[in-house]
């Protein structure tokens, strides 16, 4: 159930995202596809990993191989749920950033025309 409702939020996200960049002037491209990039890193890639590593552990410790899905369960479901809310901080904070207008160059960078000579 967290998952789905996790994927959804990475759609609605990116698309978001993309729409808020183009209208501040900013690469909307580039700025949904790091959207997506943390919203899958953080809820699929990265609990993936956290979960193989505990799976390895528990082996190396062990446990046997018929009763490492039961062991690991609560760790991996955790570690998932966990995910899902730091994907869902880190999207946020880059809609956040993406929101705000930047600044304009300052006029002074550019020097004004010599005088006139008669």
């Amino acid at each position: 159930m967290f998952g789905i409702l996790g994927i959804v939020a990475i759609v609605v996200f990116t698309i978001q995202v993309y729409k808020t960049a183009n209208g501040t002037g900013r690469n909307g491209a580039l700025w949904a596809l790091l959207t997506a990039a943390v919203g899958f890193g953080f809820q699929l890639v990265i609990p993936f990993v956290f979960g193989l590593v505990i799976a390895i552990v528990y082996l190396v410790s062990g446990s046997s191989p018929e009763s490492l899905e039961s062991d690991i369960n609560l760790p991996a479901s955790l570690i998932g749920i966990a995910g899902i809310v730091i994907s869902i901080i880190g999207m946020v904070l880059i809609s956040k950033h993406v929101a705000k207008v930047p600044d304009e160059p300052p006029m002074a960078a550019s020097t004004p025309p010599p005088p006139p000579s008669f």
